[in-house]
């Protein structure tokens, strides 16, 4: 049983709804296992536990929305 954990700023119901089912039907197509023996993890981190080259992504979050 796959198990696929996916580390991911906070998103929509919906949109992870569209990843788990893009993510099941790729490794479903490769490897022939059935998707529904397949188990996708989602963990939010909020932006403020994450950087990007040396920066918080919470600040540049704030400086692009302020940028406009």
């Amino acid at each position: 049983m796959p198990i696929v954990q996916i580390s991911i700023l906070p998103q929509s119901a919906e949109k992870k709804a569209e990843i788990s089912k893009v993510i099941t039907d790729e490794i479903h197509r490769i490897t022939g296992i059935r998707k529904e023996a397949m188990v996708i993890l989602f963990y939010e981190l909020p932006a403020e536990n994450c950087a990007d080259g040396g920066e918080m992504l919470s600040e540049k979050f704030k400086r692009m929305e302020s940028k406009g």
